[in-house]
């Protein structure tokens, strides 16, 4: 029999507590973390959210195909340098948001978002199957305030998701192998879900993940036959999420294929030598390792000229140091992280670790030797094909740690709580920066070489709008880097309120009946370049973020 008291706001509270006190410490600490990771991700997403012209382009084809105006879409966004389409994945996920949520870029990006965030308690289920649960815990935590996975999961772009897909393919298939396992079916179905759309994300995943599984069914199945039934499953459902290329395959005789390989040759016949290839490939493997649990580094470029580069802008001697000095620290942090990932395979007797570690070895390898040939123009970016890798490495140094101590278990928790206190202030460092920059609180010295926000091209495209008439045409001039980065972007806004936007060439004639705007870093508060100044007058302008926007007229 119920009780008022049951019913009210305090008998509810308790009722609550009551459950909360059931609920094991450990997902109450993950529940945090992932509290965490959804805060620095979502914060500000609407007006922060990267907007560049690669960004314009696919919400324009999302947008298009939402609104009835344009095909759905078969393949997806061109892989960088290349005419290779990859799957379509990416731009079905933006159609279904945009329905969904509504037809804007920041509701186009959320399946990047929401995967970032689920990315989180996925590492820790995987990570789990390799080290105790304190370790995966910490681990978890760096990755929630990782600037690296932070800054990916803030716009929509392919290889954003990567991340999620590819740990949620290496979890089922952990699972599926498990003897005890009573729905093998239903991870196979899962498996098959992260390989068929993870394949889709990035040209390295499309070979990565292939390769792994089917490593995993040759080791798998020569002790265990039935898994081979399995197998079909995982295959039939990744065949299943890429019928928009097999349509697209017969519709055009393989022309995307032909693209594909055409792509890998002038990709990889550089005449470089493999063994300089190899060096550049491991350092940056070793600068992505660092850099993704640390935030700290270079957080775009890699290989032997990014390090001569930041060697030679190093100033002082004792900064040259510190610099040489973190870089041996780094190469000892992945050199050694594979030595003792090896021996743990050699020691391990626990089956389902050993298998995670097979596994988890097995994929990063692949991984390594496929970026060989394409070692002079990786950047960091390709390292989100491989983002738990150094969560593993770390991980290993950590149970290493453990070891050594024998029967101080408590001071090595200690020791390994201060680092993870240190990488997650180096990260937040970095994140804190990253947002005062797009708040405008840096306008003066901050950077628009890098990238746009869509709070940045709002503001400008609607300064636009405002002072001009739908059916014009408005020339801008600025910078050629941010005409050919940023101009797509905002007239992505202006088209929709009929008013056009050109570019301003060198080929021009200029005229006084000409609409003219001027785009420039907001560093300049307005102030026109001698040149400029010499032949336009300033009309009116306003700042947006980092950038100012300014009206002109030819004198």
């Amino acid at each position: 029999m119920s009780t008022d008291t049951e019913h009210s706001p305090s008998g509810r509270l308790g009722s609550l507590c009551d459950w909360v006190r059931t609920v094991p410490k450990f997902i109450c600490i993950l529940i945090g973390i992932v509290a965490v990771g959804i805060f620095l991700r979502a914060y500000h997403f609407h007006d922060w959210l990267r907007f560049n012209a690669d960004q314009s382009r696919d919400a324009g084809v999302a947008s298009d195909s939402v609104q009835g105006t344009g095909a759905y879409p078969l393949l997806g966004p061109k892989a960088g340098g290349t005419e290779f389409k990859l799957g379509g994945a990416f731009y079905s996920l933006q159609i279904l948001s945009a329905q969904v949520f509504g037809n804007s870029p920041d509701k186009m990006a959320y399946p990047d978002l929401f995967a970032s965030i689920a990315t989180i308690p996925l590492l820790f289920l995987l990570l789990r199957r390799v080290f105790r649960q304190p370790v995966a815990l910490l681990l978890t935590a760096i990755l929630s305030v990782s600037v690296f996975a932070i800054k990916y999961a803030r716009f929509a772009w392919n290889p954003n998701s990567g991340p999620f897909y590819s740990i949620l393919f290496l979890y089922a298939l952990l699972l599926l192998a498990e003897e005890q396992t009573k729905r093998r079916w239903l991870w196979a179905i899962v498996a098959g879900v992260g390989l068929g759309i993870g394949v889709q994300l990035h040209t390295l995943l499309l070979i990565i993940m292939p390769v792994t599984v089917f490593g995993f069914f040759i080791f798998i199945g020569r002790k265990r036959p039935t898994l081979w039934r399995q197998a079909g499953i995982v295959l039939l459902v990744a065949l299943a999420l890429n019928t928009g290329q097999i349509v697209e395959m017969r519709q055009t005789n393989g022309s995307n294929i032909k693209a594909f390989f055409g792509g890998t040759a002038s990709k990889t016949a550089k005449g470089h030598s493999i063994l300089g290839n190899v060096l550049d490939d491991a350092t940056c493997q070793i600068q992505g390792d660092t850099f993704i649990v640390s935030g700290l580094g270079n957080d775009d470029q890699c290989g032997s000229v990014s390090i001569s580069d930041t060697y030679q802008k190093t100033k002082g001697i004792a900064g040259k140091l510190a610099f040489m000095a973190g870089l041996f620290l780094s190469a000892v942090f992945t050199v050694g992280g594979v030595w003792l990932w090896i021996v743990a395979l050699k020691n391990t007797t626990e089956p389902r670790r050993k298998l995670a570690l097979q596994l988890t070895l097995w994929y990063a390898l692949v991984g390594f030797v496929l970026l060989i040939p394409l070692a002079k123009e990786i950047s960091l970016r390709f390292y989100l094909a491989m983002l738990f890798v150094p969560f593993v490495l770390l991980g290993l140094w950590a149970e290493a740690v453990i070891s050594w101590a024998k029967d101080h278990h408590t001071y090595a928790y200690i020791a390994l709580g201060i680092v993870t206190l240190v990488f997650v202030g180096t990260n937040l460092s970095a994140v804190s920066i990253a947002f005062s920059d797009h708040s405008g609180r840096k306008q003066i010295v901050g950077s628009t070489d890098a990238e746009i926000t869509l709070g940045e091209v709002e503001g400008m495209a609607k300064y636009i709008t405002e002072h001009f008439q739908s059916g014009q045409t408005i020339y801008v001039r600025g910078k050629q880097t941010y005409l050919f980065k940023y101009l797509k972007s905002i007239e992505y806004v202006t088209l929709k309120s009929g008013v056009v936007l050109k570019p301003y060439s060198k080929n021009m004639i200029p005229s006084k009946d000409d609409q003219t705007v001027l785009i420039a870093n907001a560093i300049n508060k307005g102030k026109l370049t001698k040149s400029m100044a010499e032949a336009y007058d300033p009309i009116d302008i306003r700042i947006f973020g980092r950038f100012s926007i300014e009206q002109i007229v030819l004198k």
